[in-house]
């Protein structure tokens, strides 16, 4: 019995040490370059005559807001919150009319991520008063982040067709899909100011969604296809530290 008491007093002690490390140390936002990068259909299989076949679907630009929950000296909990919007069009023409197709993407990608800073040190000679050499650690300005979570991106497509010549035009019509998928992110920060931190990264993000193909003979009916969302990242951030 005493021995479970004092395990239980060693855990109250250690939990009351990491709570007083935990804050809200840091708010910001960013800006990231995402390319999908795979080897399937994608969305744009709505479309009569879509831009391309498989891959190389547009790149996107996402704005970002981000907040860290300082886990420790080291570690912390990121969570991210980005909006961004595409466009595909297509057109065909079918004997005397012609089709103009149009899909409006609306993409909101969330996450949530284990991250770790590491202060990058270099090492110099000083003198000492005694006159000896002695090595002198100091710390730089740059840190190594990096990081692993899980990601969920939402996302809806606005469909629009235009026929001209004949019949055949369809109000807007939406639908959406989403699903959870990994990050791994790493990159390099730099302290601007003693509250100011410019971090550039590149994160691998993994995932699919679930999307819905409407057949045009019978109304009403569906194909179910998964789409592919993984590829890279490449994008920078500024933070604001609230902690010091």
């Amino acid at each position: 019995m005493k021995k479970i008491l004092i395990l239980v007093i060693i855990l109250l002690i250690n939990l009351g040490q990491l709570k007083a490390q935990i804050v809200f140390d840091e708010v910001g936002l960013g800006v990231s370059y995402w390319v999908r990068s795979y080897s399937t259909p994608d969305e744009r299989i709505l479309l009569i005559n879509p831009p391309s076949q498989n891959g190389e679907i547009n790149p996107v630009i996402v704005p970002h807001l981000f907040g860290r929950l300082r886990l420790g000296e080291y570690f912390g909990l990121r969570g991210k919150i980005g909006f961004a919007k595409d466009t595909y069009n297509s057109s065909q023409e079918l004997g005397n009319s012609v089709r103009y197709e149009r899909i409006e993407q609306t993409i909101i990608p969330t996450g949530l991520m284990i991250d770790f800073s590491l202060p990058l040190k270099k090492g110099g000679i000083v003198e000492s008063e005694s006159d000896e050499l002695e090595e002198e650690v100091i710390d730089s300005k740059f840190n190594l982040v990096g990081g692993i979570g899980v990601n969920r991106y939402f996302i809806q497509h606005t469909f629009s067709r235009e026929v001209f010549g004949s019949d055949g035009s369809i109000s807007d019509a939406k639908f959406s899909g989403n699903d959870f998928g990994i990050g791994v992110m790493l990159g390099l920060a730099y302290q601007l100011a003693s509250r100011v931190r410019l971090t550039v990264f590149s994160q691998y993000n993994t995932g699919t969604y679930l999307h819905r193909l409407y057949s045009e003979e019978l109304i009403g009916t569906y194909e179910t296809k998964i789409i592919s969302i993984k590829g890279v990242e490449f994008g920078c951030s500024l933070g604001y530290n609230l902690s010091k």
